[in-house]
């Protein structure tokens, strides 16, 4: 009877799932990369990312780990491929522009229904919803503020034990956060900050 309990606690933890989806807040980016510079010589760029978590009221701390790492190549690979640079540096350089982006991931939920939903074996349901604001402030090679931009976007989770089966439609954050550069390069064209 033991083995038959363990069973089927361990089933239930596995079948356990979660379903993400964005909400659709930001709007999307007309044309992808951006139009060509009709600049002689297109600028070199340094890029400095950084990237902050913030769980409910508490306050922002640097966020670490691959999902830090794997948001802020995002950024980087989107600058890459606007076509805008003639090259784009993360470590600290000479450059003709300076961007400062700083990426917020804030997750919001309810603490007592996480609880339940953790304690009935993702029985309950419960959700909660990340919003991922990237800010970045344009400098000129003189370290001048030149102009800020900030987009926000969000993802809301489902958890809940039949959810296993929306596993591969995971929302994939670095997509958003891609979505969130794009959106940013094309407002910083269209102002003429680029």
């Amino acid at each position: 009877m033991t083995l038959f309990k363990h069973g089927l606690l361990l089933g239930a933890l596995l079948l356990g799932g979660c379903v993400s989806y964005s909400t659709g807040d930001l709007a999307p980016v007309g044309t992808w990369p951006p139009a060509a510079s009709t600049a002689p010589v297109k600028p070199s760029a340094y890029l400095r990312n950084t990237s902050l978590y913030q769980v409910n009221d508490g306050a922002a701390v640097a966020a670490a780990g691959a999902p830090a790492q794997l948001w802020e190549k995002a950024i980087t690979e989107t600058y890459e491929q606007s076509g805008r640079f003639a090259q784009v540096n993360t470590h600290k350089s000479e450059a003709d522009l300076y961007a400062e982006s700083t990426l917020l991931n804030h997750e919001e939920f309810i603490t007592a229904s996480a609880f339940i939903t953790g304690f009935t074996l993702f029985l309950i349901p419960s959700t909660a919803k990340n919003t991922f604001t990237l800010q970045t402030v344009f400098k000129d090679k003189d370290g001048q503020e030149v102009g800020r931009i900030s987009k926000s976007e969000s993802v809301r989770t489902w958890m809940q034990l039949v959810l296993i089966v929306g596993l591969p439609f995971q929302a994939d954050t670095r997509d958003v956060v891609r979505e969130l550069a794009r959106s940013t390069l094309d407002e910083a064209v269209q102002r003429k900050l680029l």
